[in-house]
């Protein structure tokens, strides 16, 4: 069925102009769609940290930070599949989208069942939703918490530090932890553990697994909070 083709595919649409935003969504909701908007980037990262999505339809002039930020933002840290979805019909900004982490580019206005045929394909190319595709393993731990085993299966061994982190926050993936509570994690008080130190410690664990995987840890700074490690949903 027409009304079904979207079925089992998360969509997070952020656009500034309300009525577009609902007409859009209410479009692809009757396509079988699970649909949340958002008029701009805080409330993307705070719809993100509550739920992920499989596609992003992102407009790229927002108040605030606008597309090609909330794009630079997300990379390495989650993966959806993002939809360029803007006014600007332009060739130069179609390839700089495209070639800056965006999957596909639309102009507006936009048919909807054009989009609707781009959310799927693009679904089913990354594996997401129900689109029978399996999607690939994720990020875990191993070895009592002392190996880090990425989504392609390669290794590597942690520090006691590294361990201390990485438990805390694949404990609580896909959720903001506080700073103080990843402290407490390490074994140390707050009032006497500076800042600057787990910040050192996350950088060294970054590109220690970049440059032996190849593959970014999927850990990003929530502004305000702590830090986040944002792994896929089963």
């Amino acid at each position: 069925m027409v009304e079904a083709v979207g079925s089992g595919i998360e969509i997070c649409i952020v656009e500034d102009d309300e009525s577009l935003r609902q007409a859009i969504a209410q479009a692809l909701r009757g396509m079988g769609f699970g649909v949340r908007g958002f008029a701009d980037s805080l409330g993307l990262y705070l719809g993100l940290l509550q739920a992920p999505c499989d596609v992003l339809l992102l407009d790229l002039n927002l108040a605030g930070e606008d597309g090609f930020t909330i794009v630079e933002q997300l990379r390495g840290v989650c993966s959806p599949g993002i939809v360029i979805l803007t006014a600007r019909d332009d060739a130069d900004m179609l390839v700089h989208c495209l070639t800056n982490g965006a999957d596909a580019y639309l102009v507006k206005p936009v048919d909807f069942r054009q989009l609707a045929a781009t959310l799927v394909s693009l679904a089913r190319r990354l594996g997401r939703g129900q689109t029978g595709t399996a999607q690939p393993s994720d990020w875990q731990l191993a070895g009592d918490g002392w190996t880090l085993v990425a989504p392609d299966g390669q290794q590597l061994g942690l520090t006691a530090s590294e361990r201390a982190l990485l438990g805390e926050l694949f404990g609580q993936a896909n959720t903001a932890v506080r700073r103080d509570a990843i402290i407490a994690a390490l074994g140390h008080h707050p009032d006497y553990y500076l800042d600057h130190r787990l910040d050192m410690l996350i950088s060294r664990l970054r590109r220690k697994v970049n440059e032996a995987i190849g593959i970014p840890l999927p850990l990003k700074a929530v502004r305000g909070i702590g830090f986040m490690l944002s792994l896929r949903t089963r």
